[in-house]
């Protein structure tokens, strides 16, 4: 194609040829191709805001894909929390009974997690309001998962104390049953033997022959060992903690000394008739934060019939001590 053009001169009054300057030519190519190029980029606008590009369908897919995922992850998270609400609930009415514990508060468990600030920055993402109750459940069950690890670190706290304690609670007869051949003096007012007046009577006293074993009822330290000829007589005080402690009287002979740890059963001395006493037997006493309370109670292995009869034994027979 020919760079050359015509003109028409007017003082002349005929046309001349003419020659295209490179400048000239430039320009024109300069300006097609940004004509082309922006029709072009009207057309892609256009393209891609009516049909979905490959690259739009895959992000769309994986979005519905990441919502389908939140939405599990908030079923489990809500399954774990149901679960752990059948947790809490043993713990404190099953468990917390068990060894005399205060239940959690329900305001305690459930405390206060989140808040509007700490997730504001979900509430500008597509989707966010799933992520921002995602995001408050597993904060809720983090905080319930740490308040019952405490809550199991302490029951596991009470029941070594329980294990120990009722180790170490008096609960069996100092006096073996197949010694035993009775019960003198049962706990209460009855009339002493020594000035025939009502008196009050803070133990036990079981008859058995002389130099009958003696057992302690639940394990313990020796606080007291003492050989006299008058009160208690020879004498031994076991301190079983937890506010327990028990006396044995009136010994023949004494099988331990203070300091000494005893464990329920062992042998603390013998059956006698030392101090102020009438015959054989052994005064027993159970002694609860400093104040005597009724062995009866302590007896592990006494039934209801044995009680009776017992009873009706110590009111046939007179008081020893």
């Amino acid at each position: 194609m020919s760079n050359r053009g015509y003109r028409f001169n007017t003082e002349t009054l005929q046309y001349e040829r003419k020659e295209n300057s490179a400048l000239r030519r430039l320009g024109r190519m300069v300006l097609h191709v940004l004509i082309s190029a922006a029709v072009g980029l009207v057309l892609m606008y256009v393209y891609t805001s009516i049909f979905d590009t490959p690259r739009s369908r895959r992000l769309s897919r994986q979005g519905d894909d990441l919502q389908t995922e939140i939405g599990m992850l908030n079923q489990q998270v809500n399954s774990s929390l149901r679960q752990l609400e059948v947790i809490e609930h043993r713990d404190n009415y099953v468990y917390r009974v068990i060894f005399e514990s205060d239940s959690i508060p329900s305001t305690v468990r459930r405390g206060g997690v989140g808040g509007a600030k700490s997730y504001a920055d979900l509430e500008h993402i597509e989707g966010g309001e799933a992520l921002i109750q995602l995001s408050e459940n597993l904060d809720r069950l983090s905080w319930r998962e740490y308040i019952q690890s405490k809550s199991f670190d302490e029951v596991i706290k009470l029941a070594n104390e329980k294990e120990q304690f009722l180790r170490c609670m008096p609960a069996i007869q100092p006096v073996s049953i197949h010694d035993l051949a009775r019960i003198s003096s049962p706990f209460g007012y009855r009339r002493d033997p020594f000035t025939h007046e009502s008196k009050f009577h803070a133990g036990l006293d079981f008859v058995a022959r002389h130099g009958a074993p003696i057992h302690a009822t639940g394990d313990g330290v020796v606080v007291l060992t003492q050989a006299s000829g008058s009160g208690y007589g020879n004498q031994v005080v076991v301190n079983h903690g937890f506010g327990y402690s028990t006396r044995y009287a009136h010994l023949s002979k004494i099988s331990v000394s203070v300091g000494e740890s005893v464990k329920r059963g062992q042998v603390v001395g013998t059956m006698g008739s030392t101090g102020r006493s009438t015959g054989t037997h052994l005064h027993y006493e159970v002694i609860l934060k400093g104040q005597p309370i009724n062995p009866i109670h302590y007896f592990a292995d006494m039934t209801g019939e044995m009680y009776e009869e017992m009873l009706q034994h110590s009111e046939a027979h007179p008081a020893l001590d």
